[in-house]
């Protein structure tokens, strides 16, 4: 696909930083309708169309799948639609696109994690990771991602201190991972 596509998205300032980074590893801590769906799922999309290996997988995971529908599946076809024009498909059933590429961008739930098993991930977002399983980051998600060295970005709300707090408070503290936290009183 060599035409400019233009998908409607402008990303607020805040987010900027978190589509800039270098990073393979992303924690967002911030409020509701803050636009981190909308954001993390656009940076889904890019790198999808940017991935030159074969086949790119990438995956959006709530903590329930029909959570993951009702939040992101729109979102993803809206942001897709123009793109698809030169081709690829909407798979209703399956909650998944293909885009012209051939990458595809899939939805899924944490509470049927095995369902994630076995496959490969060039990218995933983990949306309210602290309601996720405790062992699906370690024993599924982080292995689908090494094949082929995937990124993946955690964001929630603060909802104490849980697996998500603890892996913020790791962010912080790391040169591998980039780190945001967006307060209500300070996003506008």
């Amino acid at each position: 696909m060599d035409e400019v596509v233009t998908v409607p998205y402008s990303p607020r300032s805040q987010f900027q930083p978190y589509h800039d980074r270098q990073k393979r590893w992303a924690a967002i801590v911030a409020h509701r309708r803050c636009g981190k769906t909308v954001a993390t799922v656009n940076d889904l999309i890019k790198a999808a169309l940017l991935n030159t290996l074969p086949e790119p997988r990438y995956a959006y995971i709530a903590p329930y799948y029909i959570q993951a529908k009702d939040i992101a599946w729109n979102y993803l076809k809206r942001y897709t639609a123009p793109l698809l024009e030169y081709g690829g498909q909407v798979n209703e059933s399956e909650l998944a696109v293909t885009l012209p590429t051939g990458a595809r961008i899939r939805l899924y739930g944490a509470e049927n994690g095995e369902r994630i098993r076995g496959t490969y991930l060039d990218g995933v977002v983990l949306d309210e990771y602290g309601d996720f399983p405790p062992n699906l980051w370690q024993e599924v998600i982080r292995p689908a991602l090494s094949d082929r060295q995937g990124g993946a970005t955690l964001i929630g709300t603060p909802k104490g201190h849980n697996q998500f707090y603890e892996v913020c408070e790791q962010a912080k503290n790391s040169e591998d991972w980039f780190f945001a936290e967006l307060k209500a009183g300070e996003t506008g």
